[in-house]
Order: structure tokens, then sequence, then C-alpha cells
């Protein structure tokens, strides 16, 4: 049976355990980051659409503050994302490719070019979506709704959690992420224990940050989404 580490941050990291359990596999749960919700205000102003790249920020948002967007068109990354905006209570959900620009594209094929769109995001996100918008004369207004802190592990905890079993895979869900994975196990002086590690990416971004280490195969999901990502797992 072979051991898969989850390194996405908690609520996912379980639900995403459960689910390689269901595949056979042996998970070990290592976030690398934490979300925490910001302190938002109602944004002020009209908008003829909201635009949501993270599911992240419709659970962690303020219901109240929420509810009042709910008549308006809700353009979201994904399946994932579009699910629980209808659950929230969205009544016409658009949803993209998987991505920020392929999101950005239908949002601009699919308003009118004077359109002011609301950007329900975290605090540290990609600039891609925002500039595609931006370059289409839109107005997008970003408000930041979660934060993503890094997580620190004692190198005791790492090694013990690390050393009894070999990981044959390492998921990697974001480039901030990766880039603390690096930093934690260079900490621990454990590097060697991942030499035969098979690290799958769910960006060519992310695949940037371990490439070059004395790893073993570096693959990057056909989409930025855990399902493409559990796909190449089980390839």
């Amino acid at each position: 049976m072979k051991t898969v580490l989850v390194t996405r941050p908690e609520p996912g990291a379980t639900r995403t355990a459960e689910r390689l359990v269901a595949l056979g596999f042996n998970p070990l749960v290592l976030p690398l980051t934490e979300i925490q919700p910001l302190p938002v205000q109602s944004p002020g102003g009209n908008y003829d659409a909201v635009t949501i790249t993270s599911a992240n920020a419709l659970r962690y948002i303020p219901e109240d503050i929420l509810a009042p967007l709910y008549h308006l068109p809700c353009f979201v990354v994904g399946e994932v994302t579009a699910e629980l905006a209808r659950n929230t209570g969205f009544m016409h959900v658009v949803t993209g490719d998987g991505d920020g620009a392929s999101l950005a594209g239908k949002v601009n094929n699919s308003t009118p070019s004077s359109a002011s769109l609301l950007y329900l995001t975290g605090q540290v996100r990609s600039s891609r979506f925002e500039t595609i918008i931006g370059q289409s004369g839109r107005v997008v207004t970003p408000v930041a709704v979660y934060d993503t802190i890094l997580k620190s592990y004692e190198t005791d905890y790492l090694a013990r959690l690390l050393k009894p079993l070999p990981v044959d895979v390492c998921l990697l869900y974001s480039t901030k992420g990766a880039e603390a994975f690096m930093d934690a196990i260079r900490k621990a002086g454990i590097q060697h224990l991942f030499e035969k590690t098979e690290f799958l990416c769910l960006s060519n971004s992310i695949a940037a940050v371990v490439s070059g280490q004395a790893f073993g195969r570096i693959a990057t999901a056909s989409l930025p989404d855990e399902a493409a990502l559990l796909e190449l797992l089980k390839a």
C-alpha cells in the first residue's frame, strides 16, 4: 500500500485523506498552511457580477455580507466551488475550467465591457485573474475574505511522522505550501527521505519549487483541482 503525504490545509486535508483510504492508499496528513478568516466589511457600490477563484472565499465570508449578492451572476473557478455557491444561495452560477485565467476569459466573454465585478478572494493570491480582467477594461474590486498562514512543525514531530514509512507520493497544492515543505525538510535534515518520492503538483509553478532536487518523479495535474491530482495519482 502506497503512503501518500497530504499537504493541503484543513478541513480539506482530512477530506482528502478519507478519499485516499477509499482508493486504497495510506494517507499521512501534514498541512503546510492554515486558512484564517479576515474581518470583512460590506462592499459598497453596485456590481454586475461576483467572481470567486477559491471555495475558501465562500467558506469564510460572513453570511450577512454574502446574502445581498445572491441575485447577481456568480462566476467561479471550478465545479467544487460552483456546488458550494449554489448551496450557499447563488441562483445563477457560471463555472470556469479550473483556473483563474480561463475563468477571466469566461467573465470577459459573458459580461459587458463596462461591467463592475466584485472579486471575493484571499489575501495571498495570484494576480493573473485580476490582470486579465483589468486588461479588458472591466473594473474588478477585490475583497480579501481569508488569509493563508504558514504552519511550522518541530523537527522531532516531522521525524516521528515521516521516518517510520517511506513517503511514496507527496501531494502539493500551492506554491507557498511547496516552499514551506522544502524549508521544513531542510531544517529537519530529512531531505534524504524523499529521494524516491513522487511529487504530484497542482500547477507548473508549484512543480518549479521542487524541481532540480534529488527527488523522484515530479508531475503536474492536467487541471489545477484535486480531482485531476488524484487522477494523476491513480495513473
